[in-house]
Order: C-alpha cells, then sequence, then structure tokens
C-alpha cells in the first residue's frame, strides 16, 4: 500500500517572531505530568481536567499514560473515558446510514452536532458522578478524557480543558495503519469525510474559546503543548503575510513523472499523480516557534484567522470555507485520466449537501508537443449512445472509442481551459495540469476509465447515472473552442512586468491572471486573499512588509488579504512567470 507522505517543505516551516516567545512542552508523558501538575483546587473542591481531541488519536494510550504518572506521584486521580457515554451502536447506525447511504463514494456531509454521538442520560449520570466527586477528601483529581467530552452540556464541569488535535493527514494515515484500504483516491474515505471531519471540526471551532492548552499531536512520538491564547495570537500572526501549506503527493493509475522529478520524491514510487497545493480542508501548515515546529490543520488555523486570510468576504458566502483550489495533475509518461464530468451547485447542494459547485481551470504548466486535452461533447455526438457504450463498458467490460463522443483540443505551455461544471473533459498523457478551482473536489463523475485498475487492482467506482445527470448536452465542439479555451487579455504593464487576465466566467466566483516579470511587481490585495503559483523561473522573493518569503518553481503560496500590498521580486536578469487567482 502506497501512502500519502508530505514533502520536502517539512523542513520549512513559517517561522513565527521571537516576540511571542510562547513556551511549548513536548512529549506525551511531559504534557501529562505538567497538566495533572497544573490541577488547582477551585473553592477547596477536588479539580476536574477534560482532554478532548480529534479522531484518531489513540486514547488508550492517553489514559494509560495518564495513569502511570498517578502511580509514580502516589496521587489519588478518577480517570473517565468519555466513550462511555456514547449512544449504542444500533441507534448511531441508524442515524449514519441516512447521511452515508449506499454509494461506496458519495453521502451527504453531516452538519449536526457532536451532542448527535452521545447519550443525554449518560451525560447527566456522569455530571452527577463528577459533581460526588468534586467534595471528596481522597481523591487529588478527576479526568475526563475522549473524543467528544467537551461538548456544551459538559463544558461548564472542567477547570481545565485540553485539545489533543490531529490533522486530516495523519487521521487518514492511522486509519490506514488498522487494514482499512480506501480503494479509490485516498483522500477522504466515506465515513471520514461526510460524518467525523466535519462534526469534529464543528466541535473544535465551538470549543475553541474556553481551551487552556492545545496539544499538537500528530508525531506519535513527539505531541507538543502550548496554550490556546498563545496559539491563537500565532495564528493570527502567520495569516498576515505570505504562508505556504504543506504539500500532499499521490501516485495514480495515470500518474506520471514530472512531479517525482521537480519535486524530488521517493524514486520508488511508481508515478505521482496529484500534488494538492491547496485544497484546504485537507491540508496543514507548519509553523515554527523557537524550537519547535507545530503543524496545525487548516481549517483550525482558518477558523483562528479568518478575517486576515479572507478580508471582507462573509462567513457565510462560502459557508465558512475557503472556495480555492489548487492542485496538479501529472500525466507526464502516464496515461489518461477517465472521462469524466462534476456537478452544479443546485445538484451538489440537493445530493451531498456541500455548498457550492466543484468548477475547473486547466492551467497547462508544462506538456509535450501535439498534446489535447478532452473538454466538451463532439458536434456531431449522439449522447444517448455515448450512455450505453459506457453502461456497457462498465458491466460488460467492453472498452470503446470515447473519442466518438467527446471533444478534445489542442494545448500548448501555459494556455488555459476552463471547465465550468457540467462539462466532460479529462486531461489526456504528456501534459502537467495546474488545476485552478473551486475548493469542492470529491465529486468526479467518471464516465469512462479505460477499464484500468487502480494502483491495488482495484477498479475504481463509475458514476454514470450522476454524470449524465450533471452533463450539458450543449457544450460541443465549436462552442467549447470559442467559449472554453480564452485567449489573454491586458490588464497593465510597468517597468519590466505585464499582468494579463487569462479566465473569467460567470460560471465560476474566481478569476485567473498571468504575471510575466523581470525585476518586481507590486500588487494591492484590495480586501481579497490571492493565491500564486511559480510556473516558469527557478524562484521569486515575496515581500510584504517585513515579510520575506522565497517562492519557488512549481510551489504555491496564499497572500492573505489583510497584506494589503506585496512586491514579487525575481532573480538579475530572470524572467519569470506567475499565475495568480483571486475572487471576483
Amino acid at each position: 500500500m502506497i501512502e500519502m507522505i508530505p514533502s520536502h517543505e517539512q523542513s520549512n516551516p513559517t517561522n513565527v517572531s521571537e516576540k511571542m516567545n510562547a513556551h511549548t512542552i513536548e512529549g506525551l508523558e511531559e504534557i501529562l505530568d505538567f497538566l495533572i501538575s497544573e490541577r488547582r483546587r477551585p473553592g477547596g473542591t477536588v479539580p476536574v481536567i477534560a482532554i478532548d481531541g480529534f479522531p484518531g488519536n489513540d486514547w488508550r494510550e492517553i489514559i494509560q499514560t495518564a495513569k502511570k504518572i498517578v502511580d509514580r506521584k502516589s496521587l489519588t486521580i478518577e480517570v473517565y473515558d468519555f466513550d462511555t457515554c456514547r449512544r449504542n451502536d444500533e441507534e448511531l447506525e441508524n442515524l449514519l446510514t441516512r447521511y452515508l447511504g449506499q454509494d461506496e463514494v458519495f453521502g451527504r456531509v453531516f452538519r449536526r452536532s457532536i451532542a448527535t454521538f452521545f447519550s443525554k442520560e449518560k451525560i447527566s449520570t456522569l455530571k452527577r458522578e463528577i459533581s460526588r466527586g468534586r467534595n471528596s477528601k481522597r481523591q487529588d483529581a478527576i479526568l475526563v478524557i475522549g473524543w467528544g467530552c467537551m461538548l456544551s452540556p459538559m463544558r461548564g464541569s472542567y477547570d481545565l480543558k485540553v485539545y489533543f488535535d490531529l490533522t486530516r493527514e495523519e487521521t487518514m494515515k492511522r486509519y490506514k495503519k488498522t487494514g482499512a484500504s480506501f480503494g479509490t483516491q485516498s483522500i477522504g474515505p466515506k465515513r471520514l469525510y461526510y460524518i467525523d471531519f466535519p462534526v469534529s471540526e464543528r466541535h473544535r471551532r465551538n470549543l475553541f474559546d474556553s481551551l487552556d492548552y492545545y496539544v499538537d499531536a500528530n508525531s506519535e512520538d513527539s505531541k507538543a503543548l502550548i496554550a490556546a491564547g498563545d496559539l491563537r495570537e500565532i495564528s493570527r500572526e502567520i495569516a498576515s503575510k505570505p504562508f505556504r501549506l504543506k504539500p500532499i503527493y499521490e501516485p495514480g493509475p495515470w500518474g506520471g513523472q514530472w512531479l517525482k522529478r521537480v519535486r524530488h520524491l521517493p524514486e520508488e514510487w511508481p508515478n505521482c499523480a496529484w500534488s494538492y497545493e491547496v485544497i484546504a480542508p485537507e491540508m496543514s501548515i507548519l509553523v515554527k516557534n523557537r524550537n519547535t515546529t507545530l503543524e496545525l490543520p487548516w481549517n483550525l488555523f482558518f477558523d483562528l484567522a479568518y478575517e486576515k486570510i479572507m478580508g471582507v468576504v462573509s462567513g457565510g458566502k462560502f459557508g465558512g470555507e475557503f472556495p480555492i483550489r489548487f492542485d496538479y495533475l501529472d500525466t507526464m509518461d502516464g496515461g489518461d485520466l477517465s472521462v469524466q464530468v462534476h456537478p452544479q451547485t443546485t445538484y451538489i447542494k440537493e445530493n451531498f449537501n456541500e455548498n457550492y459547485h466543484q468548477g475547473e481551470m486547466y492551467y497547462i504548466v508544462d506538456c509535450k508537443e501535439s498534446r489535447r486535452v478532452n473538454l466538451g461533447l463532439r458536434s456531431d455526438a449522439s449522447v444517448e449512445e455515448f450512455r450505453a457504450a459506457a453502461e456497457n463498458a462498465e458491466k460488460e467490460g467492453m472498452a470503446f472509442d470515447y473519442t466518438n463522443y467527446v471533444h478534445s483540443v489542442p494545448v500548448d505551455k501555459h494556455d488555459i481551459l476552463m471547465i465550468p461544471p457540467g462539462t466532460v473533459h479529462g486531461s489526456r498523457e504528456g501534459l502537467v495540469v495546474l488545476e485552478i478551482s473551486s475548493t469542492t473536489y470529491r465529486y468526479t463523475f467518471k464516465i469512462y476509465d479505460h477499464l484500468r485498475p487502480d494502483l491495488q487492482g482495484v477498479m475504481r467506482p463509475i458514476h454514470i447515472e450522476h454524470a449524465f445527470k450533471v452533463l450539458n448536452k450543449k457544450r460541443r465542439g465549436n462552442w467549447v473552442d470559442r467559449h472554453l479555451k480564452p485567449k489573454p487579455s491586458f490588464v497593465a504593464s510597468g517597468n519590466g512586468w505585464t499582468e494579463y487576465l487569462i479566465a473569467t466566467s460567470r460560471d465560476f466566483f474566481h478569476e485567473v491572471f498571468r504575471v510575466e516579470v523581470e525585476g518586481e511587481v507590486k500588487f494591492e490585495t484590495e480586501g481579497r486573499f490571492h493565491i500564486l503559483t511559480l510556473v516558469d523561473g527557478e524562484s521569486v522573493i515575496l515581500i510584504s512588509g517585513k515579510s520575506r518569503r522565497k517562492m519557488n518553481y512549481s510551489e504555491t503560496v496564499i497572500v492573505p488579504a489583510c497584506a494589503g500590498s506585496y512586491t514579487i521580486e525575481t532573480g538579475s536578469g530572470e524572467k519569470c512567470i506567475i499565475v495568480k487567482a483571486r475572487l471576483k
């Protein structure tokens, strides 16, 4: 089994200024020793300590380590495992089935409270036991440990509140270690994506203001504790200057060799299909505080610094989510992507409880000669015959020539294609595509996948019913050529630089620019974040206030709205090309 791995940028986190001087404690035993030693007796009563956290934490290890410390210190401490307060499995199964359904990939996002998973009666019983224990003269402290233990009805019962956090990526790695196989692209296994992640992230958002301490628990060997107030200040400081998320790489059945070479990935990998540069919910940011590197989940970082990143965009506009996605698709010396289509906003809301569509754009970063991208239907294509051929391929394993139905367009380096929701499409072999899209990413309705298994030998799911419900039958050859391969439009120029608007449409809430610069150029954020990728040239320096950040070829950086202005500076005599995206 091939696992996702982080890039070598792990060694280059964003530094926190020395003035922050936030204190950290590293190591599970050291953290629990500190927390138990921190116990206080408010009004002479027994203190109650809560340890909540993200799915994937080893709660048994935390409880056993706490008990070991208690024994060593000869203390009398009652430890409660909050998992005993869960509703019974049958009740939960009936509830979750309504959201998970029978499809192996798709469900509906569960947007209800974490309290849904717990029994009110069991919580009431626990609260009574804690209340009695508070007045005991024989106990030194009470510990309540487990997922959800700081849900709203319990929060007032605690004197010290601590949260053990994980990134989505780390949770999935631990999930894989249990022997689970995702069977398809491994971001977002169904139960985690639709239930556990959204519930847990909402819970974390709601309780953060009441936290005393936060623990980065991503390293199984070296967890790190920091005061919650210090973490908030660190996040706001980092979000005031350009920053880069930690990429995630993954091989795939059509993956190429370009990313392996450019990003120095392991030679033993068969290929690298995807590099997730900004698929924000799945990602994290590395922050160095003195000698400690913290890995913060994007959704937490975003919650703590929303206004600095998003500027004038209201929290409700995109459901509180970061709306733009950047990722690479590498088919260089690989294979063709599936023939596929993505849903519109109405369909995705009604069927999957997501907030907005999955519209995409393809920016061609590199390509072989005479390459094409599948885009739209052929002018003479019969949709009924296309569907019949696709169904026959899925059910009977009968290959067919999809080019009888699907139009394609020629592409060169630095071209851009717009792929509004409902447009059949797919990259072919010999291309490096930078996808610049809405953050929604899960809903690839495959029509035809070339009868090709994934790297585990499993056939990837085909979703013909969904695909043909959202397929726009009017997007055909001549119309596609005129409307979906836009020509650059001059915006502005100065000494050594020129900016072009290269993609905008009412089908998208973002627009894309190409900046060609030799020397330096200054931009204003105008209250909106910018996302930048260096698509030609060795490196540039991004300067914002006192911050200077190097951006190497192919890397992606977010400039927060609050930066106000920033300067892109190239090396002596080097011409560089930067792709810039922002909300309209």
